[in-house]
């Protein structure tokens, strides 16, 4: 018995753990044999299962008590892991006869059936993880889809029979808290099968059943406007929306009749007191940075318009630095150069002497331009030059607009309260306040009212506008 065990320990019969006392070397026999059998204990899947659904239970401070464990009187071994001795909780001890040899006692194998971690897991009781992901967004909580309810049959209580498009505005806006012009979209995505009708419960199918009643706002018009087929919204989506907008915002009207508009913006070159000059005014109707959507030859229509204001007026965004790349761009090989930027700059030098201002040469403007955009070549511009500063508008401005030209030229080194107070509006967003104050203050004058603007959109008659398009601004 001086070998070390090295057979197949599945095949071992338990009997060889009980012996008598032995020598050293036999007892080292029998530890290495030991843990091989425990090795292949923990190899077995249903003991990988109970050791980890037993951690899991023991760091949320549960009992360990295992379904097929053998009871013991004690609390130690009612605690304790399932053995390899089916017989009890400890190994079997060797018993001696009267005659010194050792008396053998032979027992089953088999281990135990162990209970599955999953089935354990799942039984009631246990702590589950809740679902956290919908594929069409989380269901409505009962509170909130109680309370949605309650004020659809309150509406639909006096349309029993449905209501029609011209009535869904009050559901639009009361229920679905969206802005008015958004009904004609939303009633069409209801009324599928164009009944020219929306019922209580085609409505209450598509809002709460539909999960539209938990998305966020942004969500709910991407699912009113885009095309069932589609994962994107294209430029025709929005047509019905600002179709209804112009047709029924009150401040909007002078739109209506798109003949009339076209001579406001027929003549480019007094836009904003005769700002930009005759240079980038050609080059724009020569539709060099846009093609214009306008039926009638050389007539800018009002999608062109609508391009031209959102690049003048926002020389920040991407779109507008493109736009007035192209234009500058006069051999449109991509890239800007000294003489294209100084064929530019004349007019604007003309126009400041004829203000009584001092001429700049265009040298000192090229040196300022050149560190306002840092560009990599120093030669020329590329749009990623362009791109890359915060500072291109301004140039754009330096090269056809007076007015903004002025402006930048005399600003201060403290900023205007409006840009305090707002950091992070746009260009557009200024310009939309602005152009707001005006209209505002010429109404209140044409109406005969005393009012003194504080910065302010509130007046003595409390009646406040939230700069939404949805009611009508305040009079």
């Amino acid at each position: 018995m001086d070998k070390v065990f090295n057979g197949d320990v599945a095949s071992l019969d338990a009997e060889l753990l009980q012996l008598p006392e032995v020598s050293p070397p036999i007892t080292q026999a029998i530890r290495d044999l030991a843990e091989k059998l425990f090795d292949q204990w923990l190899s077995l899947p249903e003991t990988n299962n109970l050791v980890r659904y037993m951690l899991f239970k023991a760091k949320r401070g549960r009992s360990l008590n295992v379904s097929g464990a053998s009871p013991s009187t004690n609390a130690a071994a009612r605690n304790s892991l399932p053995s390899m001795f089916p017989a009890g909780n400890k190994p079997p001890l060797s018993q001696e006869n009267p005659s010194g040899s050792p008396r053998l006692k032979k027992q089953k194998t088999d281990l135990p059936a162990l209970g599955s971690p999953v089935k354990l897991v799942n039984d009631p009781g246990e702590d589950l993880i809740p679902q956290f992901y919908f594929q069409n967004g989380p269901p409505p909580s009962h509170e909130l889809k109680e309370e949605c309810l309650f004020r659809i049959n309150q509406f639909f209580s006096v349309h029993m029979n449905g209501i029609q498009i011209h009535e869904f505005r009050r559901v639009t806006k009361e229920i679905c808290k969206l802005p008015s012009f958004f009904s004609t979209a939303l009633f069409r995505k209801i009324d599928v099968k164009c009944t020219g009708i929306v019922t209580r419960n085609t409505f209450v199918d598509y809002w709460i059943i539909g999960n539209m009643l938990t998305k966020d706002i942004a969500a709910q018009i991407y699912t009113i406007l885009k095309q069932p087929n589609l994962k994107y919204l294209t430029q025709d989506d929005f047509k019905p929306v600002l179709g209804e907008l112009l047709a029924t915002h009150p401040g909007l009207q002078f739109l209506q009749s798109i003949p009339q508009f076209r001579e406001i913006y027929e003549s480019i070159i007094k836009y904003g007191n005769q700002a930009l000059s005759y240079k980038i005014v050609d080059r724009i109707f020569s539709q060099v940075p846009r093609k214009f959507t306008s039926k009638v030859e050389g007539k800018m229509g009002y999608e062109d318009f609508v391009h031209f204001i959102l690049s003048e007026e926002d020389k920040s965004s991407e779109p507008s630095l493109e736009y007035w790349f192209k234009c500058i761009d006069l051999d449109a090989n991509g890239v800007i150069t000294r003489n294209e930027m100084q064929y530019f700059y004349e007019e604007q030098m003309n126009r400041r002497a004829c203000q009584g201002r001092r001429r700049v040469p265009f040298e000192d403007i090229l040196c300022q331009i050149v560190d306002m955009i840092s560009p990599r070549n120093k030669s020329y511009f590329t749009l990623c030059d362009i791109k890359g500063s915060k500072l291109s508008g301004c140039v754009f401005n330096i090269l056809f607009n007076i007015t903004k030209f002025s402006a930048f030229e005399g600003r201060g080194p403290v900023p205007t309260r409006q840009v305090d107070e707002n950091p992070n509006w746009t260009e557009w967003d200024r310009f939309v306040h602005r152009e707001y104050i005006k209209l505002y203050m010429e109404k209140n004058v044409s109406s005969g009212s005393v009012w003194q603007w504080d910065g302010s959109l509130d007046d003595d008659s409390d009646d406040d506008w939230d700069g939404s398009l949805d009611d009508d601004p305040p009079s």
